[in-house]
């Protein structure tokens, strides 16, 4: 029922209670009508809705005439109060001018802040009037001067009414007033605070100011704040209740009234503490640092946000492998991986997922940026630029599964280890061409723990070097150039890599072929090892004998300036005591008391000669049956020839008399059996077994090649032997 008014003097429509002016029937209420009601500093009341006063038939679009940004009702032209009514009327949800919502708020201001001293009503008001403001905000917020009203008008309201609970999930709008009036309520009720209204409160606190990163990135800002928030405090932190209360100096729209000052003793002001700040201020300090290099990047690449150039910039919580070109490259990968460590695929497929201004060969920057890119994929490809290999190329390339931890660098003895595997595959791809991902590339990569393992490196580099050892199988290793490369490498890795190697040689060429010993021999004498050691150490792997590779000393094991030079490269050391004063074996002059003198050995003592003559004469005729016996069964005949005479012969560069003279009989015929050789090398008074071998090391070392070749029956090279004996 609409209520009319008789009374000349103005009141207050309630919340709910409709009424009728100018013809138009207005249901809800919540503002001034009558035909006098003074006002705060002037005359009228700017809000008095007067029924008095001339309605235009339509609303028209006239001006507003004593309006402006202060308007009042009864200085608006007919027209203006028309459509003022007609939005009244419709429940102010239509568009209107926004001097007109300022001339509802007016009403609203007064009946706030005049009659709540005196009207015990308007306490009981207060929730439907903020309601409304809330809606109006939502409806007319876009406009600037008009938000700033409705907000603190509402800042004014949320104070009035805020209840000692727990807010919403997160604000609607953040006003400094509203931020401080939510975090109270949090306080109050001791509950944790949830991420988002954390952020609100670092955003809002008057001592921290805005970082770059959370203007030029405020998305990236916002996810990681919140992810570490919630890693860091779980469910949220709690806020202290014990800071001073909220004052709010409220000051209105209205014209005629004056500044008001608020104040809630029982809502304490957080924003005004700056002790209870601090953790969430380092954290959000430690978010822009981590942030910092991708928005440096982003500033001068403002298209790149979602490239993958602009993943190995972001800190590893905000990646995203599974979704975008970074989830493309992932699931690439991993169908090309099938479930191993390692395949072979080729270079130019990452053109596919990476620009580069070379279509054959990327720079070095290019190549870092792919790894780091892979890197977050738990994903590393060989050749890596960083490890001391070229840059990435179109062609054979090795991508593996990186070890954790995996390092951006090199350890401080990957080089070595580099360098050793590059002499591997010098030595097993002498024989023929080795398939990486066939059996004898499993086998040659089946040997780089043990070598990892003796060389002591990093955690997840034995991954790495079995990948680069991969790669280096299908390209060339150019064996004059290993001086150089292997310089690196220590007197210790350097004697590791002579049984690595000799290891490798058998596993590539279980035949053991000339050509094998030769490189074998070649690459022994780069490294500075003792060529005579090859025989040696592959007839041990030959007959089934692997010792067990040297290693060098771990950090422990080292003197302290070795331990201080390797912590400087770089090598992670572990806490040991501090020497506060070296021992030293000086007697302090104390005896143990179990600490005897050992007893003197007996005197007299005396050797019985009777007795060692009767001992040399029973050994003596044992060696002479013996020697029958065996002689008897070797010759296989009853009258053997008796051996020729050995003739003095020149003197051969390398070998001695004997090694020498039997070289030269060797010329007589071009092959000789194994039991000629046996007895010829008998002949000369040498051991068959190490005569061939001192034979052929000298010839690989005066010719590159052996002399003798063969199992059964030996042939003898007679290049080689006329180059040994002019």
């Amino acid at each position: 029922m609409v209520t009319p008014l008789h009374s000349t003097i103005g009141r207050w429509v309630p919340p709910g209670e409709p009424t009728e002016v100018g013809g138009h029937a207005i249901p809800g209420g919540l503002f001034y009508r009558g035909r006098q009601l003074p006002g705060a500093s002037g005359p009228v009341e700017p809000s008095l809705v007067d029924p008095d006063l001339p309605v235009a038939s339509s609303p028209g679009r006239h001006g507003l005439p004593g309006g402006g940004q202060n308007p009042a009702y009864h200085l608006l032209s007919p027209f203006t109060r028309k459509a003022y009514l007609v939005w009244l009327a419709g429940g102010r949800r239509s568009d209107v001018a926004p001097s007109l919502v300022r001339l509802f708020c007016f009403g609203l201001e007064r009946r706030i802040l005049v009659d709540g001293d005196v009207d015990p009503a308007v306490q009981r008001e207060l929730p439907a009037i903020a309601a409304e403001v809330r809606r109006l905000r939502v409806r007319y917020g876009d406009t600037t001067a008009l938000r700033e009203t409705l907000d603190h008008l509402l800042d004014l309201l949320e104070l009035l009414t805020a209840e000692r609970t727990v807010p919403g999930a997160g604000p609607d709008r953040e006003t400094p007033a509203a931020v401080k009036i939510a975090l109270a309520r949090f306080a109050v009720s001791s509950t944790p605070l949830p991420a988002v209204w954390a952020r609100a409160w670092t955003r809002h606190h008057p001592s921290l100011g805005p970082c770059r990163s959370e203007i030029d990135c405020p998305a990236e800002f916002e996810r990681l704040f919140t992810m570490r928030y919630r890693e860091r405090y779980g469910r949220g932190v709690v806020a202290p209740s014990d800071g001073t209360g909220i004052r709010l100096g409220y000051r209105p729209s209205h014209p005629g009234l004056a500044t008001a000052l608020v104040w809630r003793a029982d809502l304490p002001d957080l924003l005004a503490d700056r002790h209870s700040i601090r953790a969430l201020a380092a954290l959000r300090d430690e978010t822009a640092a981590d942030l910092e290099p991708y928005r440096r990047w982003l500033v001068r690449f403002p298209q790149g946000r979602d490239s993958l150039a602009a993943v190995p910039l972001l800190p590893a919580e905000l990646v995203d492998a599974r979704h975008g070109r970074l989830g493309a490259l992932r699931v690439w990968a991993e169908r090309r991986l099938d479930g191993r460590a390692r395949v072979m695929v080729d270079g130019g497929d990452f053109w596919d997922f990476w620009s580069a201004a070379d279509p054959h060969r990327m720079a070095t920057d290019e190549t870092t940026a792919l790894l780091s890119v892979l890197a977050r994929l738990d994903l590393g490809i060989e050749p890596d630029v960083r490890f001391g290999a070229p840059p990435l190329a179109r062609g054979p390339a090795t991508l593996f599964r990186l070890g954790r931890p995996a390092a951006g660098g090199p350890g401080p003895r990957f080089a070595s280890a580099a360098a050793i595997v590059r002499c591997a595959v010098a030595v097993a791809s002498v024989a023929g061409p080795v398939d990486p991902q066939g059996l004898a590339g499993a086998a040659l990569v089946g040997t780089v723990p043990d070598l990892a393992a003796a060389l002591r490196l990093a955690p997840g580099e034995d991954l790495r070097l079995a990948a680069r050892l991969s790669w280096l199988l299908t390209t060339r290793v150019e064996v004059d150039r290993l001086a150089r490369q292997t310089a690196v490498t220590t007197p210790v890795e350097r004697e590791i890599a002579g049984h690595y190697l000799a290891t490798v040689a058998v596993t590539a060429d279980p035949v053991i072929g000339p050509a094998t010993v030769a490189v074998l021999t070649r690459v022994y004498r780069i490294l500075g090892l003792p060529v005579d050691l090859v025989f040696q150490r592959l007839h041990e792997r030959g007959t089934g004998i692997v010792p067990s590779l040297p290693r060098t000393a771990s950090a422990e094991q080292l003197p302290l300036p070795d331990r201080r030079r390797a912590s400087a490269a770089g090598a992670e050391q572990p806490d040991e005591p501090v020497v506060v004063q070296a021992g030293d074996h000086r007697p302090t002059g104390y005896a143990l008391p179990w600490a005897v003198a050992a007893e003197p050995a007996p005197a007299g003592f005396r050797l019985d000669h009777a007795l060692v003559q009767r001992k040399v004469a029973d050994s003596d005729t044992a060696a002479a049956l013996l020697s029958t016996i065996f002689d008897e069964k070797e010759t296989g005949y009853a009258n053997p020839q008796p051996p020729c005479p050995i003739r003095e012969q020149p003197a051969v560069p390398g070998l001695d008399r004997m090694h020498g003279a039997l070289l030269h009989a060797l010329g007589e015929r071009p092959a000789w059996s194994r039991a000629e050789f046996d007895a010829l090398a008998a002949a000369h008074g040498v051991l068959p077994d190490g005569a061939l071998d001192v034979l052929n090391e000298a010839a690989i070392d005066v010719t590159g090649a052996p002399v003798l070749e063969g199992d059964t029956m030996l042939a003898v090279a007679d290049d080689v032997l006329l180059e040994l004996l002019t």
